[in-house]
C-alpha cells in the first residue's frame, strides 16, 4: 500500500470515528448542526473534530465568510461594546467641573452617569429580540444613532434635568450597541474558536472605561467638560461609519427545512441593504419575546454564571472606578488626570495580560480535554481555566485595601491590575461557557451578561462609606471573601454541570439561530 493511500485511509478512519462519536453522543445536535441529515457532508476541523456548528453550502453563510470579513465584524462589535462603558465614563473625572457649570453637587452629578449605566444594562431586554427579528445591521445602526444625538445633546445641555434626559437617550442607544457583540461572535465562529473570539470581544468590553479613564480627565481640565460628551459622539461617528460600510448582516437561518428549500445566495451588498431580504421567513416578533432572557435564568449554566460575573465585574472594574478618586485625593492628594492615568494604565495592562492567558488558552484546554472524552468538546472543559480568576480577583482586592495609604500610589495599582487579570479570564470563559451551553439563545445570555454591568452601580453606595467604618483592608478583604464565596456555584458547574443540562434540556425557542 502507498503512503498516500495510507494516509487517505487513516483521514477516512478519522473522519468516520468524529461523525460516529458526534452523531451518537447527541444525534438530535448532529442533525440540527448539520442540515442535511447525512454523515456524508460532516466537516471537521484541523484537529479532526466535528466542526459545530456545521456551515452550510452557502457563500453568504457568516460561518464561510471569509477570515478577513469575520475579523472585520468582531472588531466592530467588540468597539460598540468598548463604547459603552467609554461614553458613560468619560465624564467621571470631571464630575467637579461639571457641577459647578450646572449649579448642582458633584454627588447629584454623577447620577448622570449612573444614569445612562442602569439604561445600557435595561435596553438590551428591548433591543435583542429586534435584533433576533428584523437583523442584527438595522438596529445596530439605529442604536448607534441613539448614541450620538444623545452624546451631542449631552454637550449642549444647560441644565441638570436637560442633562439626565440626554444620558437616558445616550445609554439606551449604548446598550444597544453591546447587545449584538455575542451573538454575532455565535452567528460567525465555530466552538472550538470561540474561547479566542470571544475573549478579543470582552477585551473591548472591559477597557471601555478604562480608556476613558486615561484620556477624560486631561480632556475636561484642558477644552472643558462638554468635550468629554463631545468625543464619545465622536468616537460613536467613527464606528457607524465603518459599519455602514463593513458591517453585513450576521443573522442567518440553520433551519434543515429552510436550508433545504434555498436556491440563491445574497451579494455583499444585499447583506448590506437589503434589510426585509436579510430576515429570517416565517419568524414572528411575540411580546414574550421581550422576556426570553429571563426565562434563561432557571438553568443553572446562565445562572451561576450571571451571578458570578455581575460580581466579579463590581468588586474588580465598577469599584476602583467610583472610589479610586476618593482613595487617592484623600492620601495622595492627585488631580483628576492623574488619578484617571493610575486607574486607566493599571486596569489596560491586567486586563490585556489576563487575554493572553485566557483566550486562545481557553480553547486549547477545551481540545485537550476533548481527545480525553472521546473528541466530544463538553462546554464545562472551559471553566477550569476559570478557576484561575477565583485566585486573582481576591488577591487583587487584597493587595490594594492591604497597600492604599501605607505605601505610595503606585504600590496598590498592582491589586488593581492582578484584579482585572483574573476578571479577564473569568469574562471570557464565563462568556464562551455560556455560548457553547446554548447557543442558538446567545443574544438572551448577552442580555443578562449586560444587565451584569448594569446592575454593577450599587457598589458605590456602600463601598467607600463600609471602609470609613472599618478601614480599606478590613473592608477589602471582605469584599475578596465574598467574592471568592461566589465562584463556589461555577465549581458545581465543573461537576454537575453537564448532569444539570441534561437533566433540563434545551430551550425550545431560536434552535435554528
Amino acid at each position: 500500500m502507498s503512503m498516500d493511500e495510507s494516509k487517505s485511509g487513516r483521514e477516512e478512519r478519522t473522519t468516520e470515528d468524529a461523525t460516529k462519536s458526534f452523531s451518537e453522543r447527541d444525534p438530535e445536535k448532529y442533525e440540527e448542526s448539520n442540515g442535511f441529515n447525512s454523515s456524508e457532508n460532516l466537516r471537521l476541523d484541523n484537529n479532526g473534530l466535528p466542526l459545530v456548528p456545521q456551515p452550510s453550502r452557502f457563500k453568504d453563510d457568516p460561518l464561510n465568510w471569509p477570515s478577513w470579513l469575520k475579523w472585520a465584524v468582531l472588531i466592530q462589535v467588540g468597539f460598540m461594546a468598548f463604547l459603552g462603558p467609554y461614553n458613560s465614563a468619560l465624564i467621571n473625572p470631571s464630575l467637579v467641573l461639571l457641577s459647578n457649570a450646572i449649579n448642582v453637587s458633584s454627588k447629584t452629578a454623577a447620577y448622570t452617569t449612573t444614569t445612562s449605566i442602569i439604561l445600557g444594562g435595561i435596553s438590551p431586554f428591548i433591543w435583542t429580540p429586534l435584533t433576533n427579528y428584523h437583523g442584527r445591521r438595522p438596529i445596530t445602526l439605529v442604536a448607534i444613532l441613539l448614541t450620538i444625538l444623545g452624546g451631542i445633546g449631552s454637550g449642549v445641555s444647560s441644565s441638570f434635568s436637560e442633562l439626565m434626559g440626554t444620558r437616558v437617550v445616550a445609554g439606551f442607544g449604548f446598550g444597544g450597541m453591546m447587545s449584538v457583540g455575542t451573538a454575532c461572535v455565535n452567528d460567525m465562529f465555530f466552538l472550538h474558536e470561540r474561547g479566542e473570539k470571544t475573549g478579543v470581544y470582552s477585551l473591548f468590553v472591559t477597557n471601555g472605561a478604562h480608556v476613558a479613564a486615561l484620556v477624560g480627565g486631561f480632556l475636561g481640565q484642558s477644552a472643558g467638560w462638554q468635550w468629554d460628551y463631545y468625543l464619545g459622539a465622536l468616537s460613536t461617528a467613527l464606528s457607524f461609519i465603518i459599519a455602514f460600510f463593513l458591517f453585513p448582516e450576521t443573522l442567518f437561518s440553520r433551519d434543515p427545512n429552510f436550508l433545504s428549500n434555498r436556491h440563491h445566495e445574497r451579494t455583499y451588498t444585499q447583506m448590506l441593504f437589503d434589510f426585509k431580504g436579510n430576515m429570517i421567513p416565517g419568524r414572528h416578533l411575540h411580546v414574550s419575546d421581550f422576556l426570553q432572557s429571563f426565562r434563561m435564568l432557571k438553568y443553572p449554566s446562565v445562572l451561576f454564571p450571571f451571578w458570578y460575573y455581575t460580581w466579579s465585574w463590581t468588586f474588580i472594574n465598577v469599584m476602583p472606578a467610583v472610589s479610586l478618586a476618593t482613595i487617592y485625593t484623600q492620601f495622595y492628594h492627585l488631580s483628576a488626570g492623574p488619578i484617571g492615568a493610575c486607574l486607566g494604565i493599571s486596569l489596560i495592562i491586567g486586563s490585556v495580560l489576563g487575554e493572553l492567558s485566557a483566550g486562545k488558552l481557553s480553547d486549547i484546554v477545551m481540545l485537550f480535554f476533548a481527545r480525553r472524552n472521546s473528541n466530544i468538546r463538553k462546554p464545562e472543559f472551559r471553566l477550569y481555566l476559570c478557576t484561575l480568576s477565583a485566585i486573582f480577583m481576591p488577591l487583587g482586592l487584597i493587595i490594594f485595601g492591604a497597600t492604599v495609604g501605607k505605601y505610595n500610589q503606585y504600590v496598590p495599582l498592582v491589586g488593581l491590575g492582578v484584579g482585572v487579570f483574573g476578571l479577564q479570564i473569568a469574562s471570557t470563559t464565563l462568556y464562551a461557557y455560556v455560548s457553547d451551553c446554548y447557543k442558538p439563545q446567545t443574544p438572551e445570555s448577552g442580555v443578562l451578561f449586560n444587565l451584569s454591568r448594569g446592575l454593577s452601580f450599587v457598589v458605590g453606595y456602600f463601598a467607600l462609606p463600609f471602609a470609613d467604618r472599618v478601614g480599606y483592608f478590613w473592608a477589602w478583604f471582605t469584599f475578596a471573601a465574598v467574592l471568592f464565596s461566589f465562584f463556589w456555584p461555577i465549581l458545581a458547574l465543573m461537576r454537575w454541570g453537564e448532569r444539570w443540562r441534561i437533566r433540563l434540556g434545551e430551550p425550545r425557542f431560536h434552535r435554528y439561530l
